[in-house]
């Protein structure tokens, strides 16, 4: 955080929730030691937000954080592939770039699409407790290069 800033209790709220998966109320309560009541009204405000969400597993209530459109929308799929580049390519036909130089532009903007996930998937990779998410990053890459070569 910058020097002089100032941290609230509801910053370390949403920092606990970056790490963690899902966390019961009391013991988020604990681990940010303060009172469950006040907790309780921080989640209310925040669910209200939509910035977290509330689970309930036999009445006991387990908070978590809201994934962002963003990290919702950074997520490969062919579908979404297939989207991008037919957007892509009439959005480059409509400023008259060369069908030649449309190929490797596309490739470029896949490479800029695939390194911008590389932080949503690292920090769910350690939510999810993966032991070696270096590899699983690599085995990702090449699953979605694959996915790529078949839109192409």
């Amino acid at each position: 955080m910058v020097e002089g800033t100032i941290k609230t209790g509801v910053d370390n709220l949403i920092e606990l929730l970056k790490n963690t998966d899902k966390i019961t109320l009391n013991d988020a309560a604990k681990k940010l030691k303060i009172k469950t009541k006040i907790l309780q009204k921080w989640v209310d405000f925040l669910v209200e937000e939509k910035i977290i969400s509330v689970e309930y597993k036999f009445t006991v209530p387990y908070i978590y954080l809201n994934r962002t459109r963003q990290e919702e929308k950074n997520i490969v799929s062919k579908k979404s592939l297939e989207e991008m580049k037919t957007a892509f390519t009439e959005k480059a036909e409509r400023k008259n770039i060369p069908e030649e130089h449309i190929s490797a532009l596309w490739g470029k903007k896949l490479e800029r699409e695939i390194e911008n996930q590389k932080e949503y998937f690292f920090r769910y990779a350690r939510l999810k407790k993966i032991a070696d998410i270096e590899k699983a990053w690599a085995e990702y890459c090449i699953k979605v290069k694959g996915i790529v070569k078949k839109t192409n």
